[in-house]
């Protein structure tokens, strides 16, 4: 029978055993809360890291513990080195797009041509050069033909979310040790020097309080206290089929195909275990997983239940297999600089 998917799930708990935790936050929403009862402060969930996210540290974990492995390519930028596992939207991030391969425009060279073209039909580049886009997905929207840009969609999905739970509030009180009262004269900070404001500016003051100074109270909601906290996600063997791994003649096999995606699921199931090894999320969010649970479901709904762990030795295995079908990384980075606008514009515009 057919494997569709190996999905995964593992309960969460804070290191400091409280289930007070600090779940992400988002610019103009704050938490993403489902189900908020605003007069109360309750909800049904709460995400704690998003898919995107998750995705980010997977490749930050791969990056560190395998980089001997995974190909890799690089672009040089006022003494500063990025790597591709590095760039918000990885093998189609601006910032490639605008260095050069030997003097020649990325896009306009010849590797970079054939990867920037890869799709479906002939993922063979993608693979080669870049295989964590065939798992976490990108889209060259960069490249200024947005509309029809090449498109791969993630076969990755990982989320943590916590359920049942009530919002928080931080409660501070800095507690002066002067002595200094909320009715104190007003206050303006010039070229960076508290002063006295004169009469005539009066009005443009600042109270003690505002300036740092004084009994200074702040309350605000942040951070959630759950129930529970889940991991879930799934690796998509449907969607990784899709893939077709030719050769330079344009041949190909199923048995070649499957080899380079054997080795690609088991980049995947390396990276979430690494993940799960290494939930400091944030501050405030200091995570463990109480348990995993790897499952091979079928086609027909049948699961299996699998062990992952962290040891690299089911990949080395899986690439020494695709090796002998003729599909190899690049043992190599591709060693970028960036173009001269870029240069420019990251002179004038201070550091990335």
């Amino acid at each position: 029978m057919k494997i569709a998917a190996i999905s995964v799930k593992s309960e969460l708990k804070s290191i400091t055993n409280s289930a007070h935790v600090y779940p992400a936050t988002f610019a103009d929403t704050g938490h993403n809360l489902v189900g908020l009862n605003k007069a109360d402060g309750s909800f049904k969930a709460v995400e704690i890291d998003s898919v995107g996210s998750f995705a980010n540290r997977m490749e930050s974990e791969l990056k560190n513990a395998i980089s001997d492995i995974l190909p890799d390519i690089t672009t040089t930028i006022s003494g500063r080195t990025l790597s591709v596992m590095e760039l918000p939207h990885r093998i189609y991030d601006a910032i490639l797009r605008d260095s050069t391969l030997d003097a020649t425009p990325w896009r306009k060279s010849e590797v970079g041509n054939k990867i920037l073209t890869s799709n479906p039909q002939n993922a063979t580049a993608l693979y080669t050069y870049a295989p964590l886009t065939l798992l976490l997905g990108g889209w060259d929207s960069h490249g200024g033909d947005a509309g029809n840009g090449v498109k791969i969609t993630r076969s990755v999905a990982c989320e943590i979310w916590g359920y049942d739970g009530v919002i928080s509030k931080h409660c501070t009180q800095r507690i002066d040790p002067l002595d200094i009262t909320s009715n104190a004269q007003k206050h303006l900070m010039v070229d960076g020097v508290l002063t006295l404001a004169p009469d005539q500016k009066a009005k443009e003051g600042k109270k003690p309080s505002e300036l740092g100074h004084g009994d200074v109270p702040s309350k605000a909601d942040k951070g959630v206290f759950v129930d529970r906290i889940e991991l879930s996600g799934a690796i998509s063997l449907t969607r990784l089929n899709r893939y077709q791994f030719p050769d330079d003649n344009g041949d190909t096999s199923p048995e070649r195909n499957a080899a380079a995606v054997n080795v690609l699921t088991e980049i995947a199931k390396l990276g979430i275990s690494l993940v799960l090894d290494n939930l400091d999320l944030r501050s405030g969010c200091e995570l463990y997983s109480e348990n995993r649970q790897f499952d091979i479901i079928y086609a027909n709904g049948n699961r299996e239940s699998i062990d992952v762990c962290s040891s690299t030795e089911h990949l080395k295995t899986a690439i020494s297999l695709a090796e002998e079908h003729g599909l190899k990384f690049n043992d190599k980075p591709l060693q970028l600089m960036a173009g001269k606008a870029l240069a420019d514009l990251v002179a004038r515009g201070g550091d990335l």
